[in-house]
């Protein structure tokens, strides 16, 4: 009996362990509209936002205190923030000097396994300064990205959502949409990486899209069999 536990026992942990990674997600706040010459702010979270639970820094995943925030400038500059320890956050800023669609990024490989399974957390802002095209469909190129569409976010009004994975949109992926009231409603992205909604209430929201994939290799001195992506962004409803 004791030979059959043993291995159940292991399963279950290394389930687990696979829970606790894919149930949190990094995502990073920032007002969408920024002024030129002026500084502008930006926090960095880690935990479950549609149930409220944001971990002290010192509790998050493996090393993703350790993640890199960029700012890419119109003028397709790439400068790296410098991070605040908040406890319960990370913070930073930078100074917008010229018009343009500013657009804030990172992206992080967890040092650590869960079971078996390698985990990426990735978050995407864009920040507008200034006149900037409106209706555009962000597209910034990271391995996994959901993005918005750049114009005015209102109650009731369609939002369309487009999930990219290496570039190119991703169809059949997982999209979380929760926002700050507590209302959440899981999405399937369309062949064109798409997804529309209309948000029933002002206020905050987080889209999370993920990528799960059998995938092998070696990270970290550590054999891995699956390869899941998380990635955020984050907009306010007026």
């Amino acid at each position: 009996m004791k030979n059959i536990i043993q291995p159940i026992l292991l399963v279950m942990m290394l389930i687990l362990g696979e829970q606790v990674a894919t149930a949190h997600a990094i995502w990073m706040e920032s007002k969408a509209v920024a002024s030129k010459n002026q500084e502008h702010a930006v926090k960095i979270f880690y935990g479950e936002y549609a149930s409220g639970e944001i971990e002290n820094t010192d509790k998050w995943y493996s090393d993703l205190k350790n993640i890199e925030v960029w700012v890419h400038t119109p003028s397709q500059k790439k400068v790296k923030l410098q991070l605040v320890d908040q406890q319960n956050h990370l913070s930073s800023s930078f100074v917008p000097s010229e018009d343009g669609i500013y657009y804030i990024t990172t992206v992080h490989t967890a040092k650590e396994l869960g079971g078996t399974t390698k985990y990426e957390f990735s978050s995407l802002l864009p920040v507008q300064v200034g006149k900037a095209p409106v209706n555009k469909m962000i597209a910034v190129e990271q391995p996994l990205s959901v993005s918005r569409q750049t114009d005015l976010l209102k109650q009731n009004a369609k939002i369309t959502l487009l999930v990219q994975h290496q570039g190119k949109p991703l169809g059949n992926a997982e999209v979380i949409v929760m926002s700050s009231s507590g209302w959440t409603r899981t999405y399937k992205s369309d062949s064109q990486g798409l997804v529309s909604f209309a948000p029933l209430w002002k206020g905050a929201y987080v889209i999370e899209a993920s990528n799960y994939q059998p995938e092998t290799g070696n990270w970290e001195g550590k054999a891995f069999t699956h390869a899941w992506q998380g990635t955020t962004t984050f907009f306010e409803v007026k």
